[in-house]
């Protein structure tokens, strides 16, 4: 009975949470339309776990498929075998994004892991959310990343990710690369920490000029360097009921840092209740995340929202993770 008691106040703080999350960021999507025609094709491709905890988990050393975040995460993975798939859809520029991670090849203390997918656009005749369409960009994308990590001790681990895409469409082809390197330290089972530095490399920038058409050009990425610690609760159990992930990204050319924090409930053995933030206090940007997560012992179902908030963002990811 007291069980019951401690697993519903967890759901209830966490539905709370969410909730408080997400409205303000509703609100302003109803108050605020871009009218920039740009953006950015994401190179970063994070598991959707990940996504709904803020992207704050470049610490976590039980992600497992969270080679996007932290290429060193791969080096403390266990002997199961995990295949994982993601769909993200942005709500506002109708682009569909799909990824498969394939099974950690571990040789020793050496760990490879392959990454392919794709970006292109959605459907035309569905009309999202009942609201008015944007530009919709008229790109498409494949790439493939590979990820090296070494395992020096069986709770430190270096690794670097290495990523190639191609984005074209009509008009224009651009075959761009970047590399991220990672440090995961685990010294406990309830405790691990990571370090990353991202985006050594180029990306891609499509704008939709006055034509309709749609131009790209390829530009040197921002630079990154986060740091982040994850806690799991509680210690005795031999199933956490509470993870919780904090990081601290610098961007460089930009002022201040970005905080992230993730929060992940399982009240029941089958479910995972998740949110997340990002928060720049320089200039006072809120970006919530929300996501649920349904877990058997041999595959794993996610789901994960970002509302509409300050920087535009607008989209939603399902993710898939089979373990043998």
């Amino acid at each position: 009975m007291k069980k019951r008691e401690k697993y519903s106040v967890y759901t209830v703080f966490i539905f709370s949470f969410i909730i408080l999350l997400a409205s303000p960021s509703i609100l302003m999507g109803q108050l605020t339309i871009s009218e920039e025609n740009r953006g950015t094709l994401e190179i970063h491709k994070f598991d959707t776990r990940s996504l709904s905890m803020g992207s704050a988990t470049v610490s976590d050393a039980y992600g497992r498929v969270s080679m996007g975040v932290n290429p060193a995460l791969t080096g403390l993975f266990n002997k199961r075998i995990s295949i994982n798939s993601n769909s993200n859809h942005s709500w506002d520029t109708n682009l569909l994004r799909y990824d498969a991670t394939l099974p950690t090849l571990i040789v020793g203390q050496h760990h490879i892991t392959a990454r392919v997918g794709m970006l292109n656009s959605g459907y035309d005749e569905i009309n999202y959310l009942g609201s008015a369409q944007f530009p919709e960009p008229d790109v498409n994308q494949y790439h493939a990343d590979l990820t090296y990590a070494f395992a020096i001790t069986e709770v430190f681990s270096v690794g670097l990710l290495q990523s190639l895409s191609y984005s074209f469409n009509d008009d224009a082809q651009y075959l761009t690369y970047f590399t991220d390197f990672g440090i995961a330290y685990a010294p406990a089972e309830n405790i691990s920490y990571g370090l990353v530095l991202r985006g050594i490399g180029r990306e891609v920038e499509y704008e939709i000029i006055e034509t309709g058409e749609t131009t790209l050009r390829s530009n040197t990425i921002g630079q990154k360097l986060e740091v982040g610690a994850t806690f799991r609760f509680p210690v005795e159990q031999r199933r956490p009921y509470m993870t919780l992930s904090l990081a601290n990204e610098k961007r460089f050319g930009e002022d201040g840092l970005w905080y992230k924090a993730g929060l992940e409930l399982l009240p029941y053995r089958f479910l995972a209740v998740r949110g997340g933030v990002q928060f720049r206090s320089v200039d006072v940007i809120f970006l919530p995340r929300a996501g649920l997560g349904f877990n058997t012992d041999y595959f794993r179902l996610d789901y994960m929202v970002a509302p509409r908030n300050q920087r535009g963002e607008n989209f939603h990811q399902l993710g898939l993770t089979f373990q043998f």
